[in-house]
């Protein structure tokens, strides 16, 4: 147990339109999570998870970002390290995506879509906040 690593990751619920912004893998996650997710990615040394999640949004889609707030946490164990993760409610500033290298596709999806791409676990991670945040009237 004494290798064991902790990898801290974050994920961005992006709501543009009453859509959520999904990315396309090129290859299906390692976990078993399909091809569609989430935006986002791991921290950096230094870096708090705002930082990391306007970094890595930028990165990824070319989006800015206003973080409404921390929605979710979720946890994956591995053999040999695990993952810890935070889930944000975001709103893009801007809205010309163009996905980086590690994807081939985005869609803003429909929250009763959204079933239908991501994983059952991603899914009901989120799927409370939506609901919440359809209440909340931001985009109005």
């Amino acid at each position: 147990m004494e290798n064991i690593t902790f990898h801290i990751t974050v994920k961005a619920i992006v709501i543009y339109r009453h859509k959520i912004l999904i990315l396309k893998r090129i290859r299906p996650s390692s976990d078993g999570l399909g091809f569609w997710e989430l935006p986002g990615g791991g921290l950096e040394y230094g870096e708090t998870p705002h930082e990391a999640l306007i970094r890595e949004l930028k990165e990824e889609t070319n989006l800015d970002i206003k973080i409404i707030k921390p929605v979710y946490t979720f946890t994956a164990i591995r053999p040999d390290y695990q993952t810890v993760g935070i889930g944000f409610l975001t709103i893009p500033t801007n809205d010309h995506v163009i996905i980086s290298h590690e994807h081939t596709d985005f869609k803003f999806v429909e929250i009763d879509d959204l079933r239908n791409y991501l994983d059952e676990k991603i899914y009901n991670d989120i799927i409370f906040t939506l609901k919440e945040y359809e209440n909340m009237n931001l985009e109005e």
